[in-house]
């Protein structure tokens, strides 16, 4: 039995876990690409393993919710400013941080149970039992909203993201655990031969550091192999376009013609750099394009001037054969003779924002939807052609999807596009925390990632995550970059996809089933060697 005392001890370990984790991501107080507390990933989770430690399924599950629910609240701090929302902003934050920190009181409880039916060190299931928990927290149909994973807060170090073309977000995500685990591990013996007593020779001192450690080093040296060897070429270039017009106009009629001009200033000025692609963001064109013969008409003037391919960011509907007419959020590929050859449909839609879930049953959100859209699912991703490169668009949300960008690249594209609008999020920490998991994936696939954003953040990487030119948040600029391309393999990634957290959802299947049907041991006393020796008892 845990004392009061003790176990407000664990609560306390738990919530600076969630606080070193909110600071190794983009956070309230450091809003950048780079924050330079991004390097706590690797000793974030310690103090949340110590209190785990020795603690029974049931207080492992209250420790795990307890973790969750300041760890997610932190680092979506932002929902509860969506104005969009009004207020309903607050309480989407905290039904939603709440619902996530369910996934970490379900790893509590099965991490503790295995611990306690099994009696081995925590750091060979921790890292197991952890990606299986974040692999079912992030794909449909049961989750879907990845956001947070700790492997993302290592998106500014491309020399470790080398190591996501093996397994993906999930293979960093295991190995950080699994070093966070170790060292708690590590710290958990020392402090118990200490209580007992006991001294620890100098070679186990030196094995208990080492142990966490080496991997890590061996993975910086993949990476930095994979970077200095692995063959690149230029093969164009690209013109993002980030006018930075505010939410509150942007749908405003009266605002239409202001925009155009703005765009076609931008676009003129980002001429000068012979672009083979110019980029507009998600929802650029305020309209119904292809329906609307004077949007149309405007946007075309504009794309013929460019001299180059356009994509263009707008609204779309079909009928189809039900004569159902459907709604779309869309990118419509222009030549650069000003005729649409290609339109991609957004298939990932974000629940509330851009649909309604169950909205048979829950009617009365969708005034609240309304005005943000509600739109239907795309059938299919594309792959669009310039004169010197493919690429493969995708808008917004789905980016931050690993399984939906691989199937993206099914398509056999050189690059992934990447429109987006996150104006709705204002100054807040969320359009960095976007864009690093956006980065994330071109390491995955080794493909170079194209952003245009509303207000921020464009950027343009090379295919293993360095950044080659980026926009700050609420900019009116035009940034131009190279496109360089990989011209090595496919990673392991790209063909296998996530073998790795399906691996660990079938190895914690199979533990927790056995654990089920074994018999739990007792647990040994904590008396002085003296009395155990004698066979005495308390």
């Amino acid at each position: 039995m845990i004392s009061s005392s003790s176990f407000s001890r664990r609560l306390v370990l738990c919530l600076c876990s969630a606080a070193l984790v909110c600071l190794s991501f983009p956070n309230y107080f450091d809003k950048s690409l780079t924050p330079p507390t991004a390097v706590l990933g690797w000793v974030a989770l310690i103090p949340l393993f110590l209190a785990l430690r020795g603690a029974t399924p049931k207080q492992g599950a209250f420790l795990g919710f307890a973790f969750g629910f300041f760890q997610f609240g932190g680092v979506l701090y932002w929902i509860a400013f969506l104005e969009e929302a009004k207020y309903l902003s607050g309480l989407a934050w905290l039904t939603l941080v709440t619902y996530l920190s369910l996934y970490s009181m379900a790893f509590g409880w099965i991490y503790c149970f295995l611990l306690e039916r099994f009696r081995i060190a925590g750091l060979w299931f921790a890292p197991v039992v952890w990606v299986a928990c974040e692999y079912f927290r992030g794909t449909r149909p049961w989750g879907g909203f990845n956001w947070a994973e700790i492997g993302y807060t290592q998106a500014p170090y491309p020399v470790i993201l080398a190591f996501t073309a093996l397994a993906g977000i999930y293979g960093l995500n295991f190995l950080m655990v699994w070093f966070n685990a170790a060292v708690a591990e590590y710290i958990g013996e020392l402090r118990k031969k200490k209580k007992e007593g006991g001294g620890i020779v100098f070679w186990e001192k030196w094995v208990g550091l080492l142990t966490p450690t080496v991997p890590v080093l061996v993975v910086c040296a993949y990476g930095l192999y994979v970077i200095q060897t692995t063959p690149v070429k230029k093969v164009g270039k690209v013109a993002l376009i980030q006018p930075s017009i505010d939410q509150s106009l942007k749908w405003d009629k009266t605002n239409e013609e202001a925009t155009y001009h703005k765009f076609s200033r931008l676009i003129t000025s980002a001429k000068n750099g012979h672009p083979d692609l110019v980029i507009w963001p998600e929802t650029a064109a305020p309209s119904y394009l292809l329906w609307s013969p004077k949007a149309l008409n405007r946007v075309t003037t504009i794309v013929r001037s460019s001299l180059a391919t356009n994509l263009v960011g707008c609204l779309d509907a079909q009928k189809g054969k039900d004569n159902v007419v459907r709604y779309f959020n869309a990118a419509v590929q222009f030549t650069a003779q000003g005729r649409s050859n290609g339109i991609y449909h957004k298939r990932h839609l974000v629940p509330f924002g851009e649909f309604v879930p169950f909205q048979k049953y829950l009617t009365f959100l969708g005034p609240v939807v309304g005005d943000l859209g509600n739109f239907d699912f795309g059938s299919s991703y594309e792959k669009f052609q310039t004169r010197k490169f493919s690429y493969t668009p995708m808008i917004c949300y789905e980016v931050i999807f690993p399984g939906d960008v691989r199937s993206a690249f099914q398509t056999q594209a050189d690059c992934l596009v990447n429109i987006s609008n996150d104006a709705w999020y204002g100054r807040t920490a969320s359009a960095y925390q976007h864009v690093m998991m956006a980065v994330v994936r071109t390491a995955e696939e080794r493909k170079p990632l194209l952003r245009a954003a509303n207000t921020g953040i464009s950027l343009a990487t090379d295919p293993f995550g360095h950044i080659l030119t980026f926009s700050r948040l609420f900019e009116e600029t035009e940034l131009t970059a190279d496109v360089i391309l990989s011209t090595g393999k496919p990673t392991l990634f790209s063909r296998w996809g996530n073998w790795l957290p399906l691996s660990c959802w079938g190895i914690t299947f199979v533990f927790f089933i056995w654990g089920w049907s074994k018999p739990v041991e007792e647990p040994l006393l904590d008396l002085p060697p003296s009395k155990v020796e004698s066979g005495q008892t308390p």
